[in-house]
């Protein structure tokens, strides 16, 4: 079932989702892994920016 909730809510679900994937990453894949975890992360964040400005606007207009 998909429950719909607000945008800041749905940026902190992403945030959580990519610290428990670092976290994890580091306590239990071999260093390499780990890193190429982080930088998949890395690179989550720098994509995600313009959809979180959106999430967060007063004024949405969906495309």
């Amino acid at each position: 079932m998909i429950v719909p909730v607000s945008g800041t809510v749905t940026i902190l679900l992403v945030l959580l989702q990519l610290a428990a994937a670092v976290i994890a990453a580091c306590l239990v894949w071999p260093g390499y892994a780990a890193v190429l975890v982080s930088l998949l992360v890395a690179t989550t964040l720098a994509t995600e920016r313009h959809r979180w400005r959106w999430l967060l606007s007063t004024d949405r207009h969906t495309a």
